[in-house]
């Protein structure tokens, strides 16, 4: 009986291309908490800030158990780059709601998480350098929607709150919004009223369309991949 021998060159290419991922989703969490600390703690921009900061910090936690099960030395590992790691997956809405933390002043500990983050994501990128065409669509693909979401919520919440007619008034309203727009459910439970508003739901409507064709087209290609490789096995 033969065992099927484990393609090391394929693995290798999807940890450099989910650390791309964790490195762009790093730069984007930075500009975020840099953005929250020049607005009014009680918005609702600061809400849609931590809810998308729990969000990408679920995404660092993966990473940081991604790498300590497929670390060589566990050990190494968690007495070097873990502990940033995983501090780097602490939600920034923990130190600010944490008593302990403003004793030992906030905005001070908060730089400290940025630049965590901002470590985190360098040593990604350079961890990330080659990638194949595949895993770089698919991961290109993700990081698209990942922006579109982020941006369109911030764009809609804007132009929304100008209207008083708006039923997106907050930032789980239109948080949900942008998951059903996107996925082109479009429920109809909340929608924008304003011009802006809706410019940008278009906008999310086209960039949800070309991430799931996009995926489809590379799902395609591995299913056709897998059966030339079968079919050249079979002749062998």
């Amino acid at each position: 009986m033969h065992e099927t021998p484990i393609n090391t060159e394929s693995v290798i290419i999807n940890q450099q291309s989910f650390g791309l991922f964790v490195a762009v989703t790093g730069i984007l969490s930075i500009t975020l908490l840099l953005w929250r600390l020049f607005l009014d703690p009680s918005g609702s921009t600061v809400e849609l800030i931590d809810f998308f900061d729990i969000g990408i910090c679920a995404v660092f936690f993966w990473d940081f158990l991604r790498k300590l099960f497929t670390a060589k030395s566990k050990l190494k590992y968690l007495v070097t780059w873990g502990p940033i790691d995983l501090l780097a997956s602490v939600p920034a809405i923990w130190f600010a709601s944490s008593p302990i933390i403003h004793t030992l002043k906030w905005p001070h500990v908060f730089r400290i998480v940025q630049g965590i983050r901002a470590i985190k994501a360098i040593r990604a990128i350079l961890l990330a350098v080659h990638s194949n065409k595949r895993s770089t669509i698919v991961v290109l693909g993700f990081l698209i929607a990942e922006i579109a979401v982020i941006g369109s919520c911030f764009s809609v919440l804007h132009f929304e709150s100008q209207d008083p007619t708006a039923n997106i008034t907050n930032a789980a309203d239109v948080l949900w919004w942008s998951i059903v727009t996107m996925s082109t459910v479009g429920y109809g439970d909340y929608y924008p009223v304003t011009v802006g508003g809706r410019f940008t739901a278009a906008l999310l409507m086209f960039c949800g369309i070309g991430l799931f064709a996009m995926l489809a087209g590379v799902f395609a290609d591995t299913l056709r991949s897998a059966t030339i490789d079968i079919a050249k096995k079979t002749k062998k």
